[in-house]
């Protein structure tokens, strides 16, 4: 099932963890939005459940005063555990390379005057482009294939045989996240090397 419909209710969550300053953001409301946001995926990943706790605990232990790299630990956190809990004899799951230059992207929002549904857009987008760089390996066939944005497996199977065309895929699919976010925020808003960086592996 692919993420990218499943955005949007990322960003509500998002801003809804965020947006309460009357209730401070927590790593447990983070982790389970991420995993709300990966439920559904092929192939299966018991990650959804045993990355909650480490990745809550990712945000929670960060400095109070650089929550950020909270954020951006959460993440990779749960990342790392999605993979892990593909199932083993089927798959093997490769976590993407850590997300960097989510201050970039508080820095910008705060820079513009922006709102925290603005941040969220921005986040959401940040977080699905960095989805799309997972892996996982079809052990039967030793086929790579992407790991969180599969409709079925029959048709990746098939379809994505051709390394060079996964790639590519895949870059289309981050500069057209880059290019959403910057859209819906309207503004002169310079995700270029935020999204170079999560490129590099």
């Amino acid at each position: 099932m692919p993420l990218a419909p499943k955005r949007r209710q990322l960003q509500a969550d998002l801003e809804q963890i965020f947006g309460n300053s009357d209730r401070p953001a927590t790593g447990e409301a983070l982790a389970k939005a991420l995993s709300k946001f990966s439920k559904g995926i092929l192939p299966p990943t018991i990650g959804i459940v045993t990355g909650i706790v480490p990745a809550a605990l990712a945000y929670d232990t960060a400095p109070s005063m650089d929550k950020i790299t909270g954020i951006e630990n959460a993440i990779n956190e749960f990342a790392t555990f999605n993979a892990l809990g593909m199932a083993p004899f089927l798959f093997t799951g490769t976590a993407p390379p850590p997300i960097t230059g989510v201050r970039q992207i508080f820095d910008t929002v705060t820079k513009l005057n922006r709102t925290t549904k603005d941040m969220a857009i921005a986040l959401s987008y940040a977080i699905l482009a960095n989805y799309t760089l997972g892996r996982s390996v079809f052990n039967p066939l030793s086929i790579t294939i992407p790991t969180w944005n599969i409709p079925i497996l029959p048709g990746p199977v098939r379809d994505e045989l051709n390394q060079s065309a996964i790639n590519a895929k895949i870059l289309r699919e981050q500069a057209q996240a880059r290019d959403r976010a910057e859209i819906e925020l309207n503004g002169p808003i310079e995700l270029d090397s935020f999204f170079e960086e999560m490129l590099q592996e």
